[in-house]
């Protein structure tokens, strides 16, 4: 049944309807990751290398086995399966044995009675480290004789795009070299799960992320179990923005909990959260830009180089969709892009939001706002002038066939009105209440300046590349009370704060013309509903 063949069910899409999630939230009662729970379970806790690139001699666990309330200390040899997982490639060891790659790697895991006994366990390991050069800056990872982060080199990819004649002549050039940095996600809630044993030997985890199946897909071989032995149940996500796609605590947590036959917390304090997840990758962006007097693109040439840390993670979707996105939304008839992801000795960085768009976007705008003062065109007109639509064609060759409303979206925001140019008329409002604010609101806004920027960025849907970022669902269809027909959606997407538990509700009403809808939380017994985000 669907809205073509019956009445349209209330609180359909398209409708303000209460989150599922929000009086629970706001009452202070929703359970997040860092609130999970289980009679008779042990704390675990993480020992981690202060060094960017270290030899590992050997590590002495005699202290920490035999500290008060600990039931387990375990290094890299206690993995039971693969030793390393990854995101898109499989080089992050679970544990650390021969080297330290960045400062913060794992090398030991402990599980103890509480938190505190855990981490003084922690801090009985005795480490005898080889301190070894880093390689901190991403473009000293391209020079001859600087030292591998990883045996077969520092280039994690390159990527090169030719478009038309990237030789061809304009009458106008602009030029610029544009640095981005590293930036964290900093999602209110860090990261936990609660891995609890089962009796059919398998393990069952209970942890805030953003993939249920890619996680079960790297965690089952690291544990040396079937996927169906290892059942993965949403915990409440207290934000994610990327941070949450790749694997944490997850193995770790399995691995005591497997190894111990108790149920196994672990949660991360501010400070090993930033250890212990990706970040936005840092960039170095040359740009040259050239046009014709009238304003018109006639070729942009780009090299981009980013920073992908130790390990790979998602780092080569990044630079893919860098170098893909690096001409901007707008027609460019030729076009030569260079980009390069490197590994260094720096934390690994991943998915955050708009990974790989956004620090193509900061330069080519840039370049943009260049290129209208040389031309003394409008920034705006210029970016009308050049706009891509339906059937334009990107430098990679791909034709864009759907729809492309970059004119009509530049246009409807330049009619927004703007701030006031008034200066007293500013003066007369309180600071905080101005854009922007005041930062920590520690004065009165006497050295903020203020001003008026326009950008437009744009990127790919899903997950890059052509990836099948496919998602499915379970829907089940009853006679409740009354006999009145009820509907039941089970759905592995992560509700990460976006409302994706609201929104399938309202899908299923919309569809099946049925208001009483009940949804389960998200697990793997269904199919794989991709990345949330």
């Amino acid at each position: 049944m669907s809205r073509r063949t019956a009445e349209r069910a209330r609180l359909g899409v398209g409708e303000s309807v209460r989150r599922i999630d929000g009086v629970p939230k706001v009452k202070g009662s929703f359970a997040y990751g860092s609130d999970l729970w289980h009679e008779d379970m042990l704390w675990g806790h993480t020992l981690r290398s202060p060094h960017a690139h270290a030899r590992i001699r050997s590590i002495d666990v005699a202290e920490a086995v035999a500290s008060p309330g600990v039931h387990a200390v375990l290094l890299a040899g206690d993995v039971p399966g693969k030793k390393t997982y990854g995101l898109e490639f499989a080089d992050q060891p679970v544990l650390a044995w021969d080297r330290a790659r960045y400062q913060g790697e794992p090398l030991a895991i402990v599980a103890a009675e509480d938190p505190e006994l855990a981490r003084r366990a922690v801090a009985r390991i005795a480490v005898d480290y080889e301190v070894l050069p880093a390689v901190t800056d991403m473009e000293a990872a391209l020079e001859p004789g600087a030292p591998h982060v990883q045996e077969l080199g520092n280039v994690l990819r390159h990527v090169r795009i030719v478009h038309g004649d990237p030789d061809a002549e304009a009458v106008v050039w602009v030029e610029g070299y544009y640095e981005t940095g590293m930036q964290d996600q900093a999602p209110l809630g860090p990261e936990a799960g609660l891995a609890i044993p089962a009796e059919d030997g398998g393990v069952d985890l209970h942890v805030s992320t953003q993939w249920l199946h890619v996680d079960r897909q790297q965690i089952a071989p690291c544990l040396g179990l079937p996927e169906h032995k290892v059942r993965l149940y949403l915990a409440g996500v207290g934000g994610a923005f990327g941070a949450r796609e790749d694997v944490h605590m997850q193995i770790h947590a399995c691995m005591l909990a497997l190894y111990t036959g108790r149920p196994v917390k672990m949660s991360y304090g501010r400070e090993e959260s930033f250890y212990g997840h990706v970040h936005r990758h840092p960039s170095r962006i040359w740009m040259r830009h050239g046009a014709t007097r009238d304003g018109k693109l006639v070729t942009v040439r780009a090299r981009l180089l980013v920073d992908g840390g130790a390990y790979a993670s998602s780092s080569s979707a990044v630079i893919g969709n860098a170098s893909t996105f690096a001409c901007g939304p707008y027609e460019v008839p030729n076009a030569l892009i260079e980009g390069t992801c490197v590994y260094t000795n720096n934390p690994p960085c991943g998915a955050m939001r708009g990974f790989g768009a956004v620090q193509a976007c900061f330069a080519y705008e840039a370049q943009m706002d260049k290129l209208a003062k040389a031309l003394a065109i409008d920034p705006v007109e210029l970016r009308v002038m050049n706009a891509m639509s339906t059937g334009s064609i990107m430098p990679t060759g791909q034709v864009v066939k759907g729809s492309a409303p970059v004119r009509e979206v530049i246009e409807r925001c330049a009619t927004i009105p703007m701030p006031s140019e008034d200066p007293d008329g500013d003066r007369r409002r309180d600071p905080i209440s101005l854009p922007g604010g005041v930062a920590g609101n520690v004065g009165r806004g006497e050295s903020i300046r203020r001003g008026v920027g326009f950008a437009v960025g744009y990127k790919n849907i899903a997950y890059s590349e052509g990836f099948d970022d496919s998602s499915e669902a379970r829907v089940t269809l009853s006679r409740g009370a009354g006999g009145r027909p009820v509907a039941e959606v089970h759905c592995a997407a992560a509700e990460v704060g976006q409302g994706v538990h609201t929104i399938l509700g309202q899908i299923a009403r919309e569809e099946l013309g049925v208001e009483d809808v009940i949804v389960h939380p998200s697990d793997t017994f269904v199919g794989s509903a991709g990345s949330s985000s």
